[in-house]
C-alpha cells in the first residue's frame, strides 16, 4: 500500500526551514555587528599608538592595516569573539519570543 503524505506536512516543513533560515540570517547578522564594533576598536588602539617616525607610513601601509583590521574582526567575531553577537542575539530572540507568547 502506498501512503502519500497531506500537503499540510509540507507546509509544517517548509515553517520550520523558514524560521531556521530567519535564525541564521540574525545570527549572521549579529556577528557582522560584533565584527563592525571589533574593527573599530581596533582600529582606534593602532590610532592610539604614538608614531616612532622609524618608519614611513603612506597610502598603501595605511591600506593594508585597514584591511588587516576588517578581516581580523571579521575572524574574531566568527569564533567565540567578545561575546556581544551572541548577547545580541540572544536578548533580540528572548524579545522575540515573549512578543509572541504575549
Amino acid at each position: 500500500m502506498n501512503i502519500q503524505q497531506t500537503p499540510l506536512a509540507g507546509l509544517k516543513e517548509t515553517k520550520v526551514s523558514a524560521d531556521t533560515m530567519k535564525e541564521k540570517k540574525l545570527r549572521k547578522a549579529c556577528a557582522d555587528f560584533e565584527s563592525i564594533i571589533l574593527q573599530k576598536m581596533l582600529t582606534t588602539m593602532r590610532e592610539s599608538v604614538p608614531k616612532s617616525g622609524l618608519l614611513e607610513t603612506g597610502f598603501a601601509q595605511a591600506t593594508y592595516q585597514s584591511m588587516h583590521d576588517q578581516e581580523l574582526a571579521k575572524q574574531l567575531a566568527n569564533g567565540k569573539g567578545m561575546g556581544l553577537g551572541n548577547k545580541l542575539y540572544h536578548d533580540l530572540t528572548d524579545k522575540h519570543r515573549l512578543t509572541i507568547k504575549k
